[in-house]
């Protein structure tokens, strides 16, 4: 792909997803509170899932070593602390930072999903009433059965996406910037040793959506397509049987059937493929960082 069609496709693409933002502002809006207290609530769980192994690193650093060439255990606590009632409340800060965790990200999941649910049956309200306020040209035009895809359908695809997909992805995100975070703190060799993958991950990523969205697109007309010869089938349906037409239309549907199928088969394995590669990159970045951190604790200069 030359520089020239990239940059078409950035200008083609940035206000394209500006418009999308202004035109859907009014409905976010209406739940910004909602939004903005899901979002604490998100911090909050990445938060207390970046505390998690830190009860662990507290027992094996700080209470207990084991001693060369015997198998007895000495404690390094002082002040008179029990060392039993110590490793008990460490336990239990493990439990309840576990319990916090789940039920900020409760609060997250159930805030942000409940918003998108109120936002996007709003905009279907709004479609249907736009819908009925068209031309008699526009549903001429128009096949019915593609229009009461959109409607129905279209809308609770792009539900399924943002909570199936957007709402886990930001949760990801903010997770990974707060180790990411935590690592550079403890030592910013490791942070920038998981970083060597992520220009992997950016190139699969753009080229990986950049198909997946094409193959949808071409899914999704062609799921109208089929909707809208059954729609045209079920209203004719006296003609229909009048004429003997079962077996041509029978056809016709299959072939279009066969056609959805396919490219829905492509959407799935090109989706398929994003996910292994996502795994992959991750697995070779926490290999690197394992390799590299086990040398730094072999050679004392990290716990």
């Amino acid at each position: 792909m030359s520089d020239r069609t990239k940059e078409k496709k950035i200008k083609a693409v940035v206000p394209g997803v500006m418009r999308i933002g202004h035109r859907f502002w009014p409905y976010i809006q209406k739940r910004r509170v909602l939004i903005a207290g899901s979002f604490v609530a998100l911090l909050v769980e990445t938060g207390f899932r970046l505390l998690e192994p830190w009860p662990l690193k507290f027992v094996f650093d700080r209470i207990l070593t084991t001693e060369t060439g015997n198998n007895t255990v000495q404690v390094v606590v002082g002040h008179n602390v029990d060392p039993m009632l110590l490793l008990a409340l460490l336990a239990l800060s493990i439990v309840a930072i576990s319990v916090l965790g789940s039920f900020a990200a409760y609060l997250s999941t159930f805030g942000m999903a409940l918003a998108a649910v109120q936002i996007l049956t709003e905009i279907r309200s709004d479609l249907y009433s736009h819908l009925q306020r068209l031309s008699l040209t526009f549903h001429v035009q128009h096949k019915s059965g593609d229009l009461i895809t959109r409607v129905t359908a279209d809308i609770d695809r792009i539900k399924l996406a943002i909570v199936k997909v957007l709402l886990p992805l930001v949760t990801n995100i903010v997770g990974l910037v707060g180790m990411l975070a935590i690592m550079s703190w403890m030592n910013w060799e490791l942070s920038a040793i998981a970083l060597v993958v992520f220009p992997l991950f950016v190139f699969s990523l753009t080229h990986l959506v950049s198909q997946i969205r094409v193959a949808t697109r071409e899914h999704r007309q062609l799921q109208g397509a089929l909707a809208a010869i059954t729609g045209e089938t079920i209203g004719a349906i006296k003609v229909i049987q009048a004429l003997s037409l079962h077996d041509r239309l029978e056809d016709i549907f299959q072939q279009q059937n066969n056609l959805t199928l396919d490219h829905g088969t492509k959407s799935l394995k090109l989706s398929a493929v994003l996910q292994r590669t996502v795994q992959i990159l991750i697995a070779i970045s926490i290999a690197l960082v394992l390799w590299r951190g086990s040398h730094l604790v072999i050679q004392k200069s990290l716990t």
